[in-house]
């Protein structure tokens, strides 16, 4: 089964790239950089119409499949981070990228990435984009102010969580939920939040296991880019 991974440095197909690379998969990697106008090429918006990053193509999406590149025995397209993370967990479960089915850490897992995905980063994404929401820089300013509070918020209850029943969100191996942590972290450091990730400690102590990892180092030298933790 073929694979391709559309990416961009330090986006939301960072967690999903970090799988790949845990799993051993045979993928093809493919770079594009967002401000260069490629995601809203006529060639991209057919595999991903909502202009965004990432974009995982698993065979050949035109192969026997007439209902616009989604299903099909042939091939399909996987567009959230989160389902990308979800479906390489499910296609190679030897990684051990989720904890077995059934389980209390697997529920805790999936409750853990569902979190980051619909909440931690959707206030993330208000942060970087706020301009979409309002009409004037006072406004932004708001939002960004109500913004940087609740993730704040967030971040102390995940450290809460990380004292409880870590050291890994799944249990005692990591896995999707820790490297989808261990992006948002990065990304609401580079926002400068008054109570970053940082100032927590067990986020902290997490985000330097993460960094400790094989497939993270891997990915984050593939992709250019260095810790956002100091």
């Amino acid at each position: 089964m073929k694979l391709t991974l559309f990416y961009g440095t330090d986006l939301a197909s960072f967690a999903p790239h970090i799988c790949l690379r845990k799993a051993e998969a045979v993928f093809d990697a493919v770079k594009l950089d967002k401000h260069s106008g490629v995601l809203s090429e006529s060639w991209y918006l057919k595999l991903n119409p909502n202009a965004r990053i990432p974009t995982l193509v698993v065979g050949d999406p035109e192969d026997g499949n007439s209902g616009g590149g989604n299903s099909g025995d042939g091939g399909f397209i996987v567009r959230e981070s989160a389902a990308i993370c979800l479906f390489v967990a499910e296609h190679f479960p030897d990684a051990g990228l989720l904890p077995a089915a059934g389980t209390a850490d697997r529920a805790r897992a999936m409750d853990s990435l569902i979190y980051l995905t619909n909440t931690v980063q959707a206030d993330l994404m208000v942060w970087f984009y706020g301009h979409r929401y309002c009409d004037d820089d006072a406004q932004l300013d708001v939002i960004k102010g109500h913004a940087a509070r609740r993730l704040g918020g967030m971040f102390a209850t995940l450290d809460e969580q990380l004292a409880a029943q870590g050291p890994w969100l799944g249990g005692a191996a990591p896995g999707c939920a820790d490297y989808f942590l261990y992006m948002v972290a990065g990304w609401a450091m580079q926002a400068g939040i008054p109570e970053p990730p940082s100032s927590r400690k067990h986020v902290l102590d997490h985000a330097r296991r993460c960094e400790a990892l094989p497939e993270v180092r891997d990915t984050m030298a593939a992709e250019g880019f260095t810790s956002h933790f100091g």
